[in-house]
C-alpha cells in the first residue's frame, strides 16, 4: 500500500508521469471507487448540508467529465492506449490531494479553510495538467489550460444537471 501512495505522491509532486501507473482493470476500478469515496467525504466536510447522494452525483459528474475529455484528447492525438494509465494517474493523484485537503479542512475553519480549498483546486489543476502533459506529449502550459478547461466544464455540467437541487438544498436564493 505504501508503494501505491508513494507512486501517487510522486505524481502529485510532478516527479513522475502516468506511464508508471498500473493499468489492470481491478486497479483502475479501485482507484475510481477511492476517488469517488474521498470526493464525497470531502464534500461532506465542506458542505455538511449536502446529502450523500447529491454529493456522489457531483463527484461522479466531475470524474466523468475528466474521463471523457481526457479520452477525447488522447483520441485526437492517436494515443488511446494511454487512457487507462492517464485516468488511473488522475484518479489516484486527485484522491491523494483530496485526502490531504480533507485533513486540512477538518482542522481549520473560516478563511483558512477557504485557503485550503483554493490550494486544493489549484494543486489538482496543475497535477492533472502535468498528467495530461505527459500522456499527450504536449507543452505543460497547454495541458494545464486543458485541465483548467476540464474543471470549468465539470462545474458547468454539474450546475446544469444539479443546479436546481443544489440551490434548494443549500438555501441559495434563486434570481
Amino acid at each position: 500500500m505504501s508503494t501505491v501512495i508513494k507512486l501517487f505522491w510522486n505524481i502529485c509532486l510532478l516527479r513522475i508521469g502516468p506511464d508508471l501507473v498500473p493499468t489492470h482493470a481491478w486497479f483502475l476500478s479501485t482507484l475510481i471507487v477511492a476517488r469517488l469515496t474521498v470526493a464525497v467525504f470531502l464534500l461532506a466536510i465542506v458542505v455538511p448540508a449536502l446529502p450523500i447522494l447529491l454529493a456522489f452525483n457531483v463527484a461522479l459528474i466531475s470524474f466523468v467529465v475528466l474521463a471523457a475529455i481526457a479520452w477525447f484528447a488522447l483520441y485526437i492525438r492517436h494515443l488511446e492506449p494511454r487512457f487507462s494509465a492517464t485516468l488511473g494517474a488522475a484518479a489516484g493523484a486527485v484522491t491523494l490531494i483530496d485526502a490531504v485537503t480533507a485533513v486540512g479542512c477538518t482542522i481549520t475553519s473560516g478563511m483558512v479553510q477557504s485557503g485550503v480549498l483554493w490550494a486544493n483546486l489549484l494543486w489538482s489543476i496543475v497535477v492533472v495538467g502535468f498528467i495530461l502533459h505527459r500522456a499527450l506529449a504536449s507543452r505543460l502550459w497547454v495541458s494545464i489550460l486543458l485541465s483548467l478547461g476540464i474543471a470549468l466544464v465539470g462545474y458547468a455540467v454539474t450546475m446544469a444537471a444539479l443546479g436546481p437541487a443544489l440551490t434548494v438544498i443549500l438555501g441559495v436564493p434563486s434570481e
